[in-house]
């Protein structure tokens, strides 16, 4: 029998992923993933799509969990905080959800008139419209790709480099944004548990790190993504001692989006330097609900 593996980390065509909710949960199955969590960028329309499949999922016998990735605004790098298990008929967090929506679509018209601004680029007014009345939720990757459909960029990491990363960064200070409490506090007034995911990405010292997280513990993180594609082994040797340093659910996933992230493969990572196959987090969940 083939090993089965968790993967609580992916995204579907609701955010930056290429694969529709019930094209990935398909291809999780035939990857062996044993349990898996659809964490889309700052919505939860894809996880609604995977609950109206509930007798589909019963039958192929994968554990799936409710996630979502939500992005805080730092003063450097990128900080995401994943959410597990959360109900997702809450109403509060279903209005929570519908204004970040259009939140999203204000801070991708300000990233594109930057843009414009500093390089001159202009796309399409039907390229942008077409966007506009997408049913996901807008972010750069949107405009990566249009950088390279029209050959600013060789392709989307070149165009975060070269034009969205420097026009994102003159942007921070008026772009409003969820702080880290607000993110926990919607995780957590809906019955989920909040993670931070990467951390690598927020590009801190250790010494930086460990403060940083003391006060977000305080606050109500629960858990730490150890298990990511892009952490090395060293990096997440560093991660699970913090977790158990200070008393955190361990999590972990892929990071899975499909083309525009060809190098990682859904549960097995970059490389085959995951394939997870147990997390407290995972423990905690199943605890709680009874299983």
């Amino acid at each position: 029998m083939a090993e089965k593996f968790i993967d609580m980390h992916m995204h579907t065509t609701y955010s930056d992923g290429e694969l529709t909710p019930d094209e990935l949960i398909n291809l999780a199955i035939e990857n062996n993933i044993a349990v898996m969590s659809i964490t889309d960028h700052n919505t939860i329309d894809g996880m609604k799509q995977v609950d109206r499949n509930k007798e589909y999922i019963r039958k192929s016998g994968i554990e799936i969990i409710n996630g979502i990735e939500l992005t805080a605004k730092v003063p450097k790098g990128r900080m995401h905080i994943l959410g597990y298990d959360y109900d997702i008929n809450n109403h509060e967090l279903n209005n929570i959800m519908d204004k970040l929506k259009d939140d999203s679509i204000s801070r991708f018209l300000s990233i594109l008139e930057q843009v414009k601004r500093d390089y001159g680029i202009n796309f399409h007014y039907t390229d942008i419209q077409d966007l506009i009345n997408a049913t996901h939720n807008l972010g750069r990757p949107d405009l990566a790709k249009l950088l390279v459909k029209y050959d600013f960029a060789g392709d989307i990491n070149e165009a975060f480099d070269k034009y969205l990363n420097p026009a994102n960064d003159k942007i921070r200070g008026i772009n409003k944004g969820l702080n880290y409490q607000e993110c926990f506090d919607i995780i957590t007034n809906s019955g989920g548990i909040p993670v931070i995911a990467h951390p690598k990405t927020l590009k801190l010292s250790n010494e930086e790190f460990e403060n940083l997280l003391s006060d977000m513990i305080d606050k109500g993180l629960r858990g730490i993504e150890v298990y990511h594609s892009t952490h090395t082994q060293e990096e997440i040797n560093y991660y699970k001692k913090i977790a158990e340093k200070y008393g955190l659910l361990i999590s972990g996933g892929s990071d899975f989006h499909g083309k525009s992230k060809p190098e990682i493969n859904i549960g097995t990572g970059i490389n085959n330097n995951l394939k997870i196959k147990k997390l407290s987090l995972i423990d905690e969940i199943r605890k709680r609900n009874g299983n």
